[in-house]
């Protein structure tokens, strides 16, 4: 899995920590793609063996950092390994919310338990690594991660390096779109530890007043780096041009973007919302291709019975921005993917109960909403009646983007999002780490 290391320690070195999903990856990908240019050289490092799966299931995303010499592969996950990073978790947050520093016997036990664990977890480390420990290297981790001990462990062991902290997808945080944040320009560039995020409103809405709080840790909103115009540039025209063939084609492409169950949904929820989608699409459609898209943490998918029986069904491991270039309309199981589509210019209907299933859903009126219907980016369709109203509806139209009034916050999104780059420059030119 690794390739061969040619850099030397004086060189430009970025470091990533995945944990999660392929969707840590596909929201740092403009910054690694960016800094590759100027001539860094990355590792990527896998610290459980489902991210390196869920990355593997992404085809852009993995023939990116498998196609690159520039970036090197680590795999650190193993049953073992990841067990002892969750008991130290575990123990780091109990010494916090028992404040057993205060008290001399367990701050002792913990201390000495702690260093034991921190040795053996970086012995874990990919060797070349440390090669950078007295350098200016950056690391990135999504934010999260500001809460382990881990975290901790590596910034006593490279003093010198800039740590940068991502979200793990474009999701807004915020469930009050109206309320107006103050959009600062201030950085203080002497600190080494900076929090990204989107906009401000999701920084008000995630602050936990520890970790996140914390005065060494600097906010910056840069919005989403893969919704800037440059990266959404040739993705936007691709998607242009195939549906504007749609008279000369015989079949209607489409992509549903799913969600498994889990913490929204239970598994015959899921398994509705599947059944009702093919029920909705085979009433107004005869020839069409069905694109699915699961979600990064969708497991024992009721599309994989549903596609066994209905050759018109195909899971596709892929992009969703790869697979929204060849499809004329977007169906959603509520996720950012809904932004990913809607930013290419594609009609999204959100096929969605928020008032069935209310977790993470915003309180609106007399009931429940989700976030993308407040920022009008999506056509709304509670049960099978309404999906297919909005199909009819799109299709009387050959599929084209219908008029939406769409919240300013959205814009405002993607104002930030066009200036990511430049926030970073400069970080990044005040360590010396490139040219002003």
């Amino acid at each position: 899995m690794n390739n061969i290391s040619t850099e030397l320690p004086s060189q430009k070195t970025g470091i990533v920590f995945l944990s999660g999903s392929a969707g840590e990856l596909d929201w740092i990908l403009p910054i690694i793609d960016d800094l590759l240019k100027k001539d860094f050289n990355f590792k990527i490092i896998f610290l459980t063996r489902h991210a390196r799966l869920s990355v593997k299931g992404n085809q852009l995303l993995n023939d990116y950092i498998q196609s690159n010499h520039q970036v090197e592969i680590f795999l650190c996950g193993g049953y073992f390994i990841e067990k002892m990073e969750h008991f130290s978790y575990l123990i780091h947050r109990a010494s916090i919310k028992f404040k057993l520093s205060q008290k001399p016997l367990f701050q002792t036990i913990y201390s000495v338990l702690n260093k034991i664990l921190q040795k053996f977890y970086l012995m874990q480390m990919p060797s070349q690594i440390f090669k950078f420990k007295d350098k200016k290297c950056l690391f990135f981790s999504e934010y999260p991660s500001l809460r382990r001990p881990r975290d901790l462990w590596f910034r006593q062991e490279f003093k010198q390096a800039l740590f940068f902290y991502c979200p793990h997808s474009p999701h807004i945080y915020s469930e009050d779109l109206d309320v107006k944040h103050q959009i600062t320009e201030s950085i203080n560039f002497k600190n080494r530890y900076f929090l990204l995020l989107g906009h401000p409103a999701d920084y008000s809405f995630i602050n936990d007043g520890m970790e996140l709080a914390s005065e060494d840790l600097e906010k910056v909103f840069i919005g989403h780096p893969k919704y800037s115009n440059t990266w959404l540039h040739e993705f936007k025209e691709k998607s242009r041009i195939f549906r504007s063939s749609f008279s000369k084609r015989s079949q209607t492409n489409i992509l549903i973007y799913s969600r498994g169950s889990g913490s929204y949904l239970d598994d015959q929820s899921h398994a509705d919302l599947v059944k009702t989608a093919i029920a909705g699409i085979d009433s107004q459609i005869e020839n069409y291709n069905l694109l699915v898209k699961k979600h990064p943490r969708e497991k024992n998918s009721y599309w994989d019975i549903a596609a066994s029986t209905n050759p018109r069904i195909k899971i596709i491991d892929d992009h969703v921005m790869n697979i929204g270039t060849s499809v004329d309309f977007v169906i959603t199981f509520w996720g950012s993917g809904a932004m990913d589509c809607y930013a290419l210019g594609l009609p999204v209907i959100e096929l969605f109960d928020p008032n069935k299933h209310p977790n993470q859903q915003v309180l609106h009126e007399s009931g429940y909403t989700t976030i993308y219907r407040l920022l009008g980016i999506v056509l709304p369709a509670n049960n099978l009646e309404e999906l297919v109203i909005a199909i009819s509806s799109l299709k009387s139209n050959n599929f084209s983007l219908p008029s939406l009034e769409i919240h300013p916050f959205y814009n405002e999104l993607f104002s930030l999002s066009n200036d990511w780059n430049s926030k970073l420059e400069k970080i990044l030119a005040s360590h010396e780490l490139i040219n002003s």
